[in-house]
């Protein structure tokens, strides 16, 4: 992996589906989806997937999107031992918790069997990303309890559709209605056999702004616990797109990180301007860009990077 240092000069553009059909070596159906009704699959799960630019920009999957996933996709192992590695450290610090705490070894025997990561996507526009994330999770790979999905509150419709479509990657999804608080849940059919498998919220969080801080009695459980949560696993994709964008998209990191969090952020570098990494440092977290090589040869030597963060110890 290599710092980042400028940006090159390519725009952004909407992820030709059509044509990753045909390089995968299957018939194109349509733009939204090949022939055999996956999108793409991630260790042989596939990840059902399709695109509605009614809903808005985020509505469709834009090029570095696809970048991320293609990631995932092919570097399974990779991500699978760097989340593996962030629920040793967080079982390590429950330990040495339930140690200073007078605690017995059979409850951290307990811990031990209970430990696993959450995750949030933030910006998630359409849930692709998360249904990616969800199927390198499935079969005990990632021991991800719990994935909360947001963005704004026109988009959340999308994103349960597209969770919906994948309930082979999740046991349980719940809806948090953006206007009352209100939540509805669904248990997988199709996941009852699967041991150990994530819990999904789909809510709404404008970055920077987090209301349950400041009126707690206006937040119901759900969203309480959804705004009040450090995540150990924090992701996303053309988030800083605009400066005016920077300073609160920060703050959610800030507010939802700790001192071990990892945060993958997909960019495109003629959007996210130097200032948004200068801002992240003085902010007290580092980065680092993923060398070239791990992205798909499409996506080297352009305009498109996968961002690693974390804080500053």
């Amino acid at each position: 992996r290599t710092m980042l240092k400028d940006a090159n000069q390519k725009d952004q553009r909407p992820a030709n589906i059509t044509a990753f059909c045909k390089r995968k070596g299957k018939m194109s159906v349509n733009t939204t989806g090949c022939a055999n009704g996956a999108f793409l699959t991630i260790n042989d799960i596939p990840v059902h997937f399709s695109e509605d630019w009614d809903t808005g920009i985020g509505g469709g999957l834009w090029s570095t999107g696809l970048a991320m996933a293609k990631y995932f996709e092919h570097h399974a192992d990779d991500v699978v031992n760097n989340l593996k590695r962030l629920s040793h450290i967080k079982y390590l610090r429950q330990s040495a918790q339930l140690k200073n705490d007078g605690q017995k070894n059979d409850d951290i025997v307990t811990s031990k069997n209970e430990e696993g990561i959450s995750a949030m996507e933030l910006g998630s526009g359409n849930g692709f990303l998360s249904v990616c994330l969800l199927a390198l999770a499935a079969h005990q790979r990632i021991p991800l309890k719990k994935l909360v999905v947001t963005d704004l509150a026109d988009h959340l419709a999308l994103m349960a559709t597209t969770l919906k479509a994948n309930p082979h990657v999740w046991d349980q999804l719940t809806m948090i209605e953006p206007n009352d608080g209100g939540t509805s849940n669904i248990h997988s059919v199709e996941n009852q056999t699967q041991i150990n498998s994530a819990s999904v919220v789909v809510a709404e969080h404008m970055w920077g702004e987090f209301p349950c801080d400041t009126v707690p009695t206006e937040c119901n459980l759900q969203t309480h616990d959804v705004h009040n949560k450090k995540y150990d696993f924090i992701f996303g994709t053309d988030l800083a797109y605009r400066n005016s964008l920077h300073e609160p998209l920060i703050a959610s990191l800030l507010h939802f990180s700790h001192q071990y969090t990892l945060c993958l952020i997909g960019v495109t570098m003629t959007d996210t301007q130097p200032v948004f990494f200068d801002l992240l440092t003085k902010s007290g977290f580092r980065y680092e860009k993923l060398a070239d090589h791990l992205l798909e040869r499409e996506f080297r030597g352009s305009n498109f990077g996968i961002i690693a963060i974390q804080r500053r110890s």
